[in-house]
């Protein structure tokens, strides 16, 4: 009996030390797998370093492994995610997805695409993405199409997209060219209203920073999305440089922000940014004014 105490009792201390040793292991792990700064680096040569007051960078594959809880543990972690009133920052961060996929593949077109009442009902997003999603899918998996999308509500609460694609679908000339003589197409296999495509020329990092001011001006997050993607898309290199806030503030060349509890600084960067002389602006506002 006194034996089979004693074994018992050693037993519970083997198990103490696992335990903190563990939890020793895992608390390190957490502090080496959170920084202060994140790096996003895209084909064309540009990037984005961002970094806050605070190491709330966790690096991919983390927040799986922090489910994990000893036994007697608690299994709730403080998470930092957007508040359902924080609609700024929801936004942003949706800006911040829009440009990521468009600056890491290469698209060809910028598109409106706008939504005929006789085919769909234009004003019930259930109705239209019910439709819109197997068009889509099917193109993707079919044809290749790869593309960003952001709805939009007219005034009078119609919705149409614009956005960017790839040169998966067929394209007409409409016989209509914009501002600077750039001839404007159709996508006629797009079977649920009118569009106008516009191969990107001029300064495609505008073109992409005027797609992303779609999504920040939204009033609402139409069909619960602030945006639809998909095909198959790239993603940017991530990676944590060693650089704090103030350093990185400190360039001159940065934007601020402000959020509860933590400041952030973003500097912005590098790439092939002409696509040829001209200025993207003039394609977006032509593409537009086929709505």
């Amino acid at each position: 009996m006194a034996a089979a105490t004693m074994t018992a009792a050693r037993l519970l201390d083997i198990g103490t030390v696992f335990r903190q040793n563990m939890s020793e292991k895992l608390f390190r792990s957490e502090i080496d797998a959170k920084h202060f700064a994140r790096m996003k680096s895209y084909p064309n040569g540009g990037y984005e370093i961002m970094a806050c007051s605070k190491n709330v960078f966790r690096e991919d594959g983390w927040e799986d492994a922090g489910k994990f809880a000893l036994p007697g543990e608690s299994k709730k972690r403080d998470r930092c995610e957007a508040s359902a009133e924080d609609v700024e920052r929801s936004l942003r961060r949706a800006a911040s997805k829009v440009r990521d996929i468009a600056l890491s593949n290469r698209f060809r077109w910028f598109v409106t695409l706008t939504l005929d009442q006789t085919k769909v009902d234009r004003y019930d997003m259930e109705a239209i993405m019910k439709r819109a999603n197997v068009w889509l899918d099917n193109a993707a998996r079919r044809k290749g199409l790869a593309y960003v999308l952001v709805p939009e509500r007219h005034k009078d609460g119609a919705v149409h997209f614009h956005g960017f694609m790839n040169d998966a679908l067929k394209a007409s000339e409409s016989g209509h060219t914009d501002s600077a003589g750039h001839m404007i197409f159709n996508l006629p296999e797009w079977k649920f209203g009118f569009t106008a495509a516009i191969e990107l020329y001029g300064s495609y990092e505008s073109a992409v920073g005027y797609v992303c001011k779609y999504v920040r001006k939204q009033a609402e997050k139409i069909g619960g999305r602030w945006y639809y993607s998909g095909g198959k898309l790239a993603k940017p290199e991530i990676s944590y440089p060693e650089i704090s806030y103030r350093e990185l503030e400190a360039t001159g060349c940065a934007y601020t922000f402000q959020v509860p509890g933590a400041a952030f600084v973003i500097v912005r960067g590098g790439g092939d940014q002409d696509v040829e002389q001209g200025d993207n602006s003039g394609c977006v506002g032509s593409c537009e004014s086929g709505d």
